[in-house]
């Protein structure tokens, strides 16, 4: 009997020395047994390090970067180093469930699909829960659907190694690197969607100025991938309604831009009443409506 393919995870790490264990150890604790876990400490100056010199698996090895170069820069450099038929990837700050990979590994073999992702409960400060992707996955519509909304997290894929080495993570992003991951898997191979929480991820706090930054980085995608969402209308009127909401509170007259924009394309009378809010409101001096 074969024996089952070795699965190498990726943690990228920057100064999470109070949390990585319980990453580690929901990786370390797979029902799913012939796995390699290599974590990759992006700079972190937080004692990080103390944690692994006495490592008692042998399973885990641990890579010390002498600068902060960003969760791209590591992911990269974990999966080079990587010696699996089979990459996945786990975020610092979360964990996965004991069978996780065990039911990826059966379900990429099962649909013959390049990358697997599954789903995951995304977990507020509060302790409130709500299962992500909000929307299902359809392999036939996988790219149009990409580019409306990125449904696989980073720490959800299982993925053939020949998947990483034609796509590599984009170092130019800092945020939704997942999300530009997703888009140009689904350009180039096939996905399968196992619809299962399988993980758990904290959420941060929504904020103004984490609002402004998305967009920059909602921005940096859109213009990355232009020429696809000018071939899917429908996802390119959600990516602008989505920019416009960004902007709204503080830039109205910008989000004025992208919500009509989304109405040009959609024809949607949603677009047109965010539209119109968002040129009352710049009238105003962006004072609250």
């Amino acid at each position: 009997m074969r024996e089952e393919p070795l699965v190498s995870v990726v943690i990228p790490s920057y100064n999470r020395k109070d949390k990585i264990l319980k990453s580690v150890d929901s990786v370390l604790e797979q029902s799913y047994e012939n796995l390699e876990l290599i974590v990759v400490d992006d700079g972190s100056d937080d004692g990080t390090w103390e944690l692994f010199e006495n490592f008692p698996d042998r399973r885990l090895s641990y890579i010390r970067c002498g600068e902060n170069l960003g969760a791209c820069h590591a992911r990269n450099l974990g999966a080079e180093r990587a010696a699996g038929e089979l990459i996945a990837f786990q975020d610092s700050d979360d964990s996965w469930h004991n069978d996780k990979l065990e039911k990826q590994v059966k379900h990429l073999k099962a649909t013959g699909a390049d990358l697997s992702f599954c789903g995951m409960n995304r977990i507020s400060s509060t302790g409130s829960s709500f299962y992500y992707p909000v929307h299902p996955f359809h392999p036939e519509k996988g790219l149009e659907e990409m580019l409306a909304e990125n449904r696989a997290g980073t720490q959800t894929m299982l993925m053939r190694r020949e998947v990483w080495k034609t796509l590599r993570f984009d170092e130019s992003f800092r945020r939704y690197q997942d999300w530009d991951f997703s888009i140009r898997a689904a350009e180039r191979f096939s996905l399968a969607y196992l619809p299962e929480a399988l993980a758990d991820s904290e959420v941060g706090t929504d904020s103004i100025s984490a609002s402004v930054n998305s967009y920059q980085a909602l921005l940096h995608l859109y213009n990355k991938h232009l020429s696809l969402y000018r071939q899917y209308p429908a996802s390119d009127a959600v990516m602008n309604r989505r920019m416009g909401k960004r902007l709204r509170r503080i830039q109205p007259e910008a989000a004025a831009v992208h919500f009509l924009k989304s109405f040009k394309i959609s024809a949607n009378p949603y677009d047109l009443f965010w539209y119109i809010r968002a040129r009352i409101r710049a009238g105003k001096g962006g004072k609250v409506l």
